[in-house]
């Protein structure tokens, strides 16, 4: 069965929005910009955040697809990740592999959306910087847990998380 990425962003969308309208005028938005350096070229680096290599350094990751029937990092790419209550639902608007930046949209229908871009920037042969920017609109009864999440203080330690949990891999390869 042919499933159109847009109908099924669009579906989402529509739950997301019924939730919102449901809740009283809480939805806050928070947008944050962080960054980390890697030991390794962008070339190597840029495939980890694409939701396939994501599964080599982020616990429980599971993405499933949408559309098209396989997980491909390209544009218009559709996929769930998450368990029931948490599900999401992500599409890849932009992934380009010459200027090693990827842009997605994360609808959560319960509690949040969220525009994330994510940029490696080559420093040398053997080392990348990366930085990533998270849009959250969070709302509904989650929506204060949400922001918390978002915090300057609590971006700063994802972002060492990631540059821990990355490193991590890279070593272990």
């Amino acid at each position: 069965m042919f499933v159109n990425p847009f109908n099924a962003v669009l579906m989402l969308c529509a739950a997301a929005f019924a939730n919102i309208a449901s809740q009283p005028a809480s939805a806050q938005q928070v947008s944050r910009t962080g960054s980390f350096d890697l030991a390794c070229s962008a070339g190597t680096a840029f495939p980890l955040f694409s939701p396939e290599g994501e599964r080599n350094w982020v616990k429980d990751w599971a993405p499933r697809p949408v559309f098209p029937d396989s997980i491909v990092f390209s544009r218009d790419t559709v996929f769930r990740e998450g368990r029931a209550g948490e599900e999401a639902v992500w599409t890849i608007l932009d992934a380009d592999r010459q200027t090693h930046r990827a842009e997605y949209v994360r609808v959560a229908p319960a509690s949040h959306t969220a525009h994330i871009i994510v940029k490696v920037e080559p420093i040398g042969h053997a080392r990348s910087h990366v930085v990533v920017s998270y849009t959250v609109t969070a709302f509904g009864e989650d929506g204060a847990t949400l922001s918390e999440a978002f915090s300057e203080k609590a971006y700063e330690e994802k972002m060492r998380n990631w540059q821990r949990q990355i490193t991590e891999y890279l070593e272990k390869r």
